[in-house]
């Protein structure tokens, strides 16, 4: 079997090859995720393999009912455009009724330093007129049925006492559809029918929410309401940290929200861009097909018309020679920029906002179709000052969701010491860690032995060890081992060293430490 692929210009091969079989058009091949970027016949492989991973990733329009959904989490984007650079999948399936970015204006200029690395400068005044908000949908459901213990009857409720509560909660133990909830507000209770407690619900999380819809579900024989979904909506408007990507894997993360003002501006039109990114971005990844799409783009908006961006169609005509000649896309746009005034390749003559100068090199500008995508720094940002402990180890817990640290790893660890900080390494493994003061013996060297002697007047006293204060009751500590208390001293350790102290002795195995001012032990016919 010989399948043949055909040439999907507007001439066709000029010598068909034998074949069994013949695709339908070249892009017969693609998905439809990836027959959606425009041009990717102009693009490097990988680039193309990004894109239709961040295109199932964007915030776009996720659907029609969304009025009504009550989806465990849903991304919604306010502000929506049609992209003026389009392929004939796009129109096939209809996705003007599902969009997914925003026709930005684009400028590849390196500016205040702050689009290095893939970092892009956002308009302050594009995004205050709406341009990338969104919406965060979640939704709570609600099952007091699968809830009961004991054949106990639970219903939503409000409690009479409970007055402050009157703006949110309403009447029957639900929340009020439009009210704004704060953290760790009640926005619902639940009523036990056997005890007549009354248990409110708080919000989790660190940010506030807006109560968008309530949907009662179901009752139980007695006609008592069972089952509920609150959906919350959070506003999530672009910040510095998130993260946004053309139709080509050109994907970056805000740098800086640039006032309009101080934004430069088209000797031209007075155009400001809404979004700058740095040139670097293309010369190595070679996404050809997002520089033609911003050209594009132009001459379609000069000229009020879609332009069609179906990879592998480009025309093909028959030169003098006897040859194919594929004319570029860029030879077709050119004039079309040219008739309005622009410049045949796309640039502009721009001024700076800061010092109102003219930039020494003409600027590559145009609309790009630019998507937002779901990675926030708001739901993946994690810091901690202080907060819970391991009651184990007594050291920081784990975990962004409790309030947790960032772990202080080896390869940390190896950082420091490769700079010689030995303050700061004793410093984030022992003083901001697991801190501990432990009374050792000097004698026999035990940590384990040590005992408090009862004594009925305590005065509190403080110690400095290593340049921190901990406050404790001055109390007699003795030895076991020793029956003396004349060779107790204090130490100060990580917990988790005295931890491992127990988990040895535990096995039959001791430590015996052997301080710098240790104290010659007794002579014993038994050792320690």
């Amino acid at each position: 079997m010989e399948i043949r692929c055909p040439d999907g210009g507007d001439g066709g091969r000029k010598k068909e090859f034998p074949a069994t079989h013949e695709e339908i058009h070249p892009t017969a091949i693609l998905s439809v995720v990836a027959n959606l970027t425009p041009w990717s016949d102009h693009n490097q492989s990988p680039r193309n393999m990004y894109q239709c991973q961040m295109a199932k990733q964007t915030m776009g329009f996720c659907g029609q009912a969304l009025k009504y959904r009550t989806d465990v989490k849903a991304f919604h984007l306010q502000t929506p455009q049609s992209p003026i650079v389009r392929t004939a999948t796009y129109k096939k399936y209809h996705m003007d009724e599902f969009p997914s970015g925003t026709n930005a204006i684009v400028a590849v200029l390196s500016y205040t330093g702050y689009d290095m690395e893939d970092a892009m400068i956002l308009n302050k005044s594009a995004v205050d007129r709406g341009m990338f908000r969104g919406d965060i949908f979640q939704t709570e459901c609600i099952d007091l049925s699968a809830k009961r213990t004991e054949n106990v009857p639970e219903i939503f409720a409000k409690s009479p006492l409970s007055r402050d509560t009157d703006n949110v909660i309403d009447s029957d133990g639900l929340p009020r559809v439009g009210e704004t909830v704060v953290p760790y507000e009640q926005y619902y209770s639940i009523y036990n029918t056997l005890t007549g407690a009354i248990r409110p619900v708080r919000l989790k999380g660190t940010e506030p929410a807006a109560i968008d819809y309530v949907a009662l579900n179901g009752t139980n024989s007695k006609g008592s309401l069972q089952k509920v979904n609150i959906r919350l909506r959070r506003k999530r408007n672009p910040i510095i940290g998130d993260k946004f990507s053309s139709r080509h894997g050109q994907k970056g993360v805000c740098s800086q929200l640039w006032p309009d003002i101080d934004m430069p501006f088209s000797a031209n039109t007075g155009m400001r861009p809404d979004l700058i990114i740095n040139p670097h971005a293309f010369p190595s990844r070679m996404t050809i097909a997002m520089l033609i799409e911003s050209i594009a783009a132009k001459a379609g908006s000069v000229h009020g018309k879609f332009i069609d961006a179906t990879p592998f169609a480009s025309s093909v005509k028959e030169d003098g020679e006897n040859r194919c000649k594929y004319d570029s896309i860029v030879d077709e746009l050119g004039p079309m920029l040219a008739s309005y005034g622009f410049n045949h390749h796309g640039t502009e003559v721009l001024y700076s906002g800061l010092f109102g100068t003219e930039l020494q090199f003409e600027i590559f500008i145009g609309p790009v179709y630019y998507q937002r995508l779901r990675h926030m720094v708001s739901d993946k940002f994690q810091v901690r000052t202080t907060g819970r402990i391991d009651q184990v180890t007594k050291q920081p817990i784990g975990g962004r969701k409790h309030g947790g640290g960032i772990r202080f790893g080896e390869m940390e660890r190896d950082a420091l010491l490769a700079h010689g900080a030995s303050y700061l390494l004793h410093d984030r493994l022992h003083t901001c860690s697991d801190y501990h003061v432990a009374d050792v013996c000097s004698l026999c060297g035990s940590l384990l032995s040590a005992t408090v002697i009862k004594s009925d007047t305590q005065k509190k006293s403080k110690r400095h060890l290593l340049g921190v204060n901990t406050v404790r009751p001055a109390k007699n500590f003795t030895c076991q081992a020793c029956q003396t208390n004349k060779g107790m001293e204090t130490v100060a350790m990580p917990y988790v060293f005295r931890y491992l102290a127990a988990e040895l002795a535990a096995m039959n195995i001791k430590l015996d430490l052997r301080l710098s001012n240790r104290r010659e032990a007794p002579p014993s016919n038994e050792s320690c």
